[in-house]
């Protein structure tokens, strides 16, 4: 073999060589993030088991970024920096959630945050994220199998009480056996005149007629709801109008029962007042028929009616007669204020010498 086909195999060798690792730089590399934009985002943990520089970010499985940097935060815990593709967009509203598998490989997760509060906006380059640990798989074992010792422990203990339950039981069927046999026996009883009454029940309800009668009880029932509806709500109505009447009622007779003694008063005055004048009507009344009285003088005797009589008529024509002398009697005085000197009156009101 000559050496310029060597020189020529070593050539061909260096040159794959370089493109391989330019390759890998492009995939593992910085080189996808100078070709590819990025932008940064922090998340902030209360621990960060197993992540590190180049921990993938993913979202439902596929893979959208990269850790850059893990840093110890004294107020969070661990604030991890990462690095997402522009074209995928973060929201406010998500969370990422440190999960591993069971060979140890960490991942964070972007999964949906638990408040429904939370706005679904865009996260913007250089905010920070809330995060969230998955629980380690092996610490669920270990926990797993403190529970299932416990559960076992408790299982133990059941089955214990079990047995002694079951050893009461037959301690109770031992003892009264008599009494469960009899018990056994009336309910066979039982269920067999069950069965009876199901079947005179069955061929009551497949008589024709009663089918027809039941069905037309069906049909009949809802106006007969109805008329009870309206016989419910004319008993309300009524109802009502008792307790309207009974409102008015109250306010009438409030004031009366306020008034009460005052009113009580006043009935017992008026009543003595009443026995008062009732009594003194009595004695009127016993003045007017005591036969010595002068009314019954007057209806008893008919000389004093008489004469009493013969008065009144004497009034009645002396009346007569002096209606001409008082009509007279006042034309006269009319004459004389009008024309005194008829009568010389005026001689005696004015000076006279004598001399005519």
């Amino acid at each position: 073999m000559d050496e310029r086909t060597v020189q020529f195999r070593v050539g061909v060798m260096v040159l794959a060589t370089v493109l391989i690792l330019a390759i890998l730089l492009l995939l593992f590399g910085d080189l996808p993030s100078l070709v590819k934009g990025t932008y940064t985002v922090q998340f902030a943990f209360p621990q960060a088991p197993g992540v590190t520089p180049d921990t993938p970010v993913r979202v439902n499985g596929i893979l959208i970024g990269r850790v850059r940097e893990v840093e110890l935060d004294e107020k969070v815990g661990v604030m991890i920096t990462a690095k997402i593709e522009d074209k995928y967009v973060l929201y406010r509203d998500q969370v990422g959630r440190i999960g591993g598998s069971l060979l140890g490989d960490a991942v964070i997760e972007i999964v949906p945050a638990s408040d429904p509060r939370i706005q679904h906006v865009k996260v913007e380059p250089g905010e920070t994220m809330r995060g969230l640990v998955a629980k380690d798989p092996f610490q669920a074992i270990t926990s797993l199998e403190s529970n299932v010792s416990i559960a076992l422990e408790s299982i133990a203990k059941t089955s214990d009480e079990i047995g002694l339950l079951a050893g009461r039981v037959n301690r109770i069927i031992d003892t009264n056996e008599e009494q469960i046999q009899r018990i056994i026996s009336n309910t066979e009883a039982t269920i067999a005149q069950l069965r009876v009454a199901v079947a005179n029940a069955d061929e009551l309800i497949s008589d024709p007629i009663m089918k027809q009668n039941l069905k037309k009880t069906i049909n009949d029932l809802p106006g007969v709801l109805d008329s009870l509806s309206s016989t419910i709500t004319g008993v309300r109505q009524t109802m009502q109008s008792a307790d309207r009447n009974l409102a008015n009622l109250e306010g009438i007779t409030k004031p009366l029962g306020e008034r009460g003694p005052r009113l009580i008063e006043s009935v017992d005055r008026a009543a003595t007042q009443l026995d008062t004048v009732l009594t003194e009507l009595g004695g009127f009344t016993r003045q007017l028929t005591n036969s010595q009285g002068s009314l019954a003088r007057l209806v008893n005797d008919p000389t004093l009616y008489d004469n009493v009589s013969n008065t009144v008529s004497n009034i009645n024509d002396l009346s007569r007669e002096l209606k001409p002398i008082l009509r007279d009697l006042r034309a006269f005085s009319d004459k004389a204020a009008r024309h005194p000197e008829q009568f010389g009156v005026r001689g005696l009101i004015q000076s006279n010498s004598g001399i005519k």
